[in-house]
């Protein structure tokens, strides 16, 4: 089947995107997320505008949308050119690249676990690269996972986490994509895999198939296991302390 063209996709892109001129948040592939400005079309491409030193020509941004009639859908875009425009902003040419309607239910099963994971930082808003975070991986799938850290992330921080799982060490890299309030304080950080070796994957769907398959309501709450398994943490540092206090 022949792939659609530019036009073809601007078509698709502007049947699930704001009205023009409008606004949208996209995540970028050098990691961050920012808003961008969609002005009007030119020819194949539209014209928008970002914060300067956001893009550059041929980076990869991500739009998810999402609405109650037209149902939820990724837009992929790429930055074909760029313009000086102001101090604050700059000018730029887009071309879409990708128009996906995603499903309502994950397309890949998914586990819910509870593992010690160390995170290291490839880019942050607000932490130093390879930063290392200890967090607690709470949920994964072949395509993304969950982990519970006591820092503050942002939509776009690209991370490598490694952790074992599945009678071995994995090492994947995600893109945070959302952030959700957990018990204690922290935050439950949802990501998609943005990179990750074969048979790690192979193993992750194993997994999590194994998984869906005799998991319980309960089980797939990872908050309350996460809050359950610091709870224990907690106990087991006062009982220690406690002891040397004796």
């Amino acid at each position: 089947m022949p792939q659609p063209d530019r036009a073809q996709l601007l078509a698709l892109a502007l049947g699930v995107l704001p009205e023009l001129p409008g606004r949208l948040d996209v995540l970028s592939e050098a990691g961050g997320s920012f808003t961008l400005k969609l002005s009007a079309c030119e020819g194949e491409l539209l014209r928008g505008y970002a914060p300067t030193g956001s893009v550059r020509p041929d980076l990869q941004l991500l739009a998810r949308l999402s609405d109650d009639e037209r149902g939820r859908y990724e837009v992929e875009f790429e930055v074909v050119e760029t313009f000086f425009h102001s101090t604050t902003e700059v000018l730029l040419h887009l071309a879409i690249s990708g128009v996906t309607r995603r499903k309502a239910r994950r397309a890949s099963p998914r586990a819910t676990v509870s593992v010690r994971a160390s995170a290291y930082v490839k880019y942050c808003q607000t932490l130093p690269r390879d930063t290392e975070l200890e967090v607690r991986l709470v949920d994964v799938s072949a395509t993304g996972l969950a982990f519970v850290s006591q820092q503050e992330l942002s939509p776009g921080d690209l991370l490598r986490l490694g952790f074992p799982l599945a009678g071995r060490r994995m090492s994947v890299e995600v893109r945070v994509v959302r952030l959700d309030p957990a018990p204690y304080g922290r935050h439950r950080v949802g990501c998609e895999i943005t990179e990750i070796r074969d048979d790690d994957r192979r193993a992750i769907m194993q997994v999590a198939s194994d998984a869906e398959v005799a998991g319980s309501a309960e089980q797939r709450r990872p908050e309350v296991i996460a809050a359950l398994a610091q709870a224990r943490e907690d106990r087991t540092l006062l009982r220690h302390v406690e002891d040397r206090g004796q």
